[in-house]
């Protein structure tokens, strides 16, 4: 097998609600009866002392007796058997006889499943997977295609093996180039899409978050891997199209920044086209809205203090989307290292961090390897999938988006807000290797599990951002007045045209980078 080379990529940056109902053979009930005395293997023949010990309790309790297990009895000094009853539920019967002094222990013959670990050729080297604990929410479920991620970025190439049968190419959507294909031509999309939901237990290449889902490639970002605020806002518009079609988008995936010189103020961000394309967005509550933190080493919301790579001049701008306030549904992400540790470039102040990688000599493989261009035949592995290891923010945000779909497939009636409070609240924050201004760690059994405890205590929408719930009529100042206008091409969230505000967009023309 081929060694994985991290490589630098500076990032655009069920089960019931209530606890999950726990499987079992009707009627049977494993129990352990105290001994009537020193156990031998004779106590086990057909007229074995334990034998018809275990024929009458049985008897007693309403079942008879499908096995006993002598060795175990040896062993463990008690009688292990299994009864099994017609007309008792195994859950109140063994309940009832727990309460017996004869019985040490008794429960119902639950269900086992194997672990989920995927056969894919190269998924040990998916460290990621198993620090977010991904194993263990596969016990639950490995996805759904029934549940969508909307891709926004460079396209998705269609034709890598591991991501043909997951890509929903009849919603896909081209923004730089309207009409043309939504394929990847540049990697950086294809790489998110991998983590997000290769196909999993294939026995090829990796395994994404989602062994099954659908992604809906919307490319935003040209061959380069740049775009403008109008090709992002055109992108925001097309899958809010969708959800208002009824498609089942549960998250939208965006491992893009920008730096401009605004403060993420209220009045400046109702004055923000980008701002208010999310905000339409955000208030569907349809989608968990999933951004990159940013890979310069800055804290979100403050400006930065220098150069960026050393040859570009930041100072005092401001990193977006993730700066971006007023918005419910919106999961900023930071980037680990292998090593547990805040990555080195990664901008803090997120919502939640994530496996990101960083380059280490010390390390094999510490980036985070995901699905490639197979045009790129220098990444195609033995058994035909193009793979890549890179690191940044952006790797690290579709572990989230990722998370938000594996949930939503076995919790599938949560809104956005729910989505992501239960992301949120079931991250592991306990790790002192983590920079506090990062967020807690991702966890997605951890989150599954606070679902099923407290899920139901969750509200369906956000109020901590009401003061920005004012924007489809606030006016900034008596020349720019944001009250007229209706939300145009299927945007009733935006207050003034929806090409209006393409049009102020194109004149801010902006670039987007990743």
């Amino acid at each position: 097998m081929r060694k994985f080379t991290a490589i630098l990529i500076v990032a655009l940056a069920f089960m019931p609600s209530s606890l999950w109902a726990q499987e079992y053979t009707p009627g049977d009930v494993i129990v352990v009866l105290r001994p009537s005395g020193e156990i031998t293997a004779s106590s086990f023949g057909a007229s074995g002392a334990e034998t018809l010990r275990a024929s009458e309790f049985a008897a007693s309790s309403g079942a008879s007796v499908s096995a006993i297990y002598p060795d175990l009895s040896q062993a463990g000094n008690g009688i292990f058997m299994l009864i099994h009853s017609d007309s008792q539920d195994a859950e109140d019967l063994s309940a009832i006889l727990l309460e017996n002094p004869e019985v040490l222990a008794a429960s119902p013959n639950y269900t086992v499943q194997a672990a989920q670990i995927p056969n894919d050729t190269y998924y040990p080297d998916c460290w990621g997977m198993t620090d977010i604990n991904a194993p263990e929410a596969w016990d639950i479920t490995t996805g759904s295609s029934s549940v969508y991620v909307a891709v926004i970025d460079s396209g998705i190439d269609d034709t890598n093996p591991d991501l043909t049968a997951n890509v929903a190419t009849e919603y896909s959507y081209n923004t730089v180039n309207p009409g043309a294909s939504a394929r990847d031509d540049y990697g950086h999309g294809t790489h998110v899409a991998g983590t997000i939901g290769a196909k999993g237990n294939n026995g090829i290449g990796v395994a994404g978050v989602n062994w099954d889902v659908s992604l809906i490639s919307v490319k935003a970002l040209n061959s380069s891997g740049s775009g403008t605020f109008t090709t992002v806002i055109n992108a925001l518009n097309y899958v809010v199209s969708l959800i208002n079609q009824g498609v089942n988008i549960k998250a939208v995936n965006m491992s893009l920044e920008t730096y401009i010189d605004m403060t993420p103020t209220h009045d400046n961000c109702v004055k923000q086209p980008l701002w208010r394309a999310f905000k339409a967005l955000d208030d569907t509550n349809k989608a968990v809205i999933v951004v990159a933190a940013g890979n310069h080493s800055q804290i979100i919301g403050q400006p930065s203090t220098g150069y960026h790579d050393s040859t570009v001049n930041r100072s005092g701008l401001y990193v977006y989307p993730p700066s971006f306030p007023g918005l419910y549904n919106m999961i900023s992400v930071s980037a680990l290292s292998r090593l547990g540790t805040t990555a080195y470039y990664s901008n803090t102040g997120a919502d939640i961090s994530a496996p990101g990688g960083m380059l280490s000599s010390l390390l094999d493989s510490a980036g985070i390897i995901s699905t490639w261009l197979q045009s790129a035949t220098q990444y195609i592995e033995s058994d035909g999938v193009s793979l890549r290891s890179i690191q940044g923010t952006s790797m690290a945000a579709p572990h989230i988006a990722g998370a938000a779909a594996l949930i939503a497939s076995y919790a599938p009636g949560l809104t956005a807000y729910q989505l992501k409070q239960v992301i949120l609240s079931g991250s592991n924050s306990s790790s002192s290797s983590v920079n506090a201004s990062s967020g807690g760690v991702l966890d997605i059994r951890a989150a599954m599990d606070y679902q099923a405890a407290s899920g139901s205590t969750i509200p369906a929408q956000g109020t901590e951002w009401a003061d920005y719930d004012d924007y489809k009529s606030y006016e900034a100042d008596e020349s720019m007045n944001y009250g007229g206008g209706g939300g145009g091409s299927g945007c009733d969230g935006l207050t003034v045209g929806f090409w209006g505000v393409l049009v102020a967009a194109m004149l801010a023309r902006k670039r987007m980078s990743w």
